[in-house]
This record gives structure tokens, sequence and C-alpha cells, in this order.
């Protein structure tokens, strides 16, 4: 008898160590990623009114490629603008031309909160081409802002098409040396603060 239930039980540990263990693994679940970046292009045109000069000077069209998250409500970008070629009436009478290339440094950044963005770079200001009663005013060859002007921007958000204005202050001017030094009298007629910009952002159909 004694033999029969150790037979038995050496039958039963056998069993179980040759029956298959099935360990059944779930997947792992992850809620989903919510995104809702949209890249776009835009048209960018507008107008700057140099408050020392009391003139404009006409902005673009240039371009700004940029990228809308509309979950996290932030807007970021390159753009690129064409030189400007202003027409300014200086001390009240004598007539002054110049190009000005406004040349950003970092990129747009902005927010998208309750209907509104505010958007803001910061760009240098380089002048050449100038010329005083159509005589040519030698500035050099690195006549711009010793620093970047600070260009920050509001208005309704609409993704198709956004009117965006602003002041902003041109920093003072270096490097304008051509046969004389001007960084004076170009910092001193055009420099300061309370320059406006008024620009508008139209969505383009596709990448230009």
């Amino acid at each position: 008898m004694r033999v029969a239930v150790v037979l038995a039980a050496v039958a039963a540990l056998l069993g179980a160590a040759l029956t298959p263990t099935w360990v059944v693994r779930h997947a792992e679940v992850r809620a989903p990623v919510l995104t809702a970046g949209i890249k776009v292009v835009y048209r960018v045109e507008g107008v700057s009114r140099i408050h020392k000069l009391q003139s404009e000077l006409a902005i673009g069209p240039g371009i700004l490629e940029a990228e809308i998250d509309l979950v996290s409500g932030t807007i970021t970008g390159d753009l690129s603008l064409p030189p400007s070629f202003g027409y300014f009436v200086v001390f009240g009478f004598v007539p002054t031309t110049a190009r000005a290339d406004l040349v950003p440094v970092v990129e747009v950044t902005g927010t998208i909160v309750d209907g509104y963005v505010r958007a803001s770079t910061r760009l240098v200001v380089e002048l050449a081409d100038v010329a005083v009663d159509r005589q040519p005013l030698d500035v050099g060859g690195t006549c711009e802002t010793v620093e970047p002007a600070s260009i920050d921007l509001e208005g309704p958000f609409e993704l198709a098409k956004m009117r965006m204005t602003g002041v902003y202050a041109i920093p003072p001017f270096g490097g304008c040396q051509g046969r004389e030094r001007l960084d004076p009298l170009l910092t001193g007629l055009i420099s300061g603060p309370g320059n406006g910009l008024d620009l508008t952002l139209t969505l383009l159909p596709e990448a230009p």
C-alpha cells in the first residue's frame, strides 16, 4: 500500500512538472497623445512709422513659416523680410532715401489666449544706399543697430488673415563709417522709442 501511495505521489509530481504553464501578458495601454500642431506659411506685409522722421517705411511682402499648436496655444516660426526702401524728409526740408534691411536674429514666438495672439521677435536694422538730396552718403558696409530691436506684436487671432500691431524702439547705430563717422548723426535722426508697426499676415495656400 505504501509503495502504491509513493508511486501515485511521484506520478502527480511528474505530471505537474510536465504540464505547461501559460502566462498571459497584456499589452500596455497608453493614453493617446493629443497633437494639434499645424504648419502654415503667411505672407507678411505692412508699414512701420518712424517716429523721429515722421515718415513711413513699407515692410514686405515677406514670409513667415510657422507652426501653430492649437492645444498648447503656442506659435513658433521663421520670419524673412526683403529690403525696405524708404523716403524721408530730414530736418523738415532735406529729402533722403535709404535701404533698410530688417534681419531677424531669433525665431518668432507667440501665444494664443482667448482668441488673441501675442508674438515677439528680435531684429537688427541695417542701413545702406543712403542718399541725401540725391547725393550718395557713404555709411560703410556695416551700418546697423548696435543691438537687435525687440518687436512685440498683438491682435485678434484668425488663421486665414490677421492684423498685428505694436510699438518698438530703434537702438542706436554703430559701424556707420564711410569717409566720416556717421553713427551719432543717424542715431540722432532715427533711433528712439515710439515707432509704430502695423502688419497683416495672410495665409498662403502653399509654400512659395
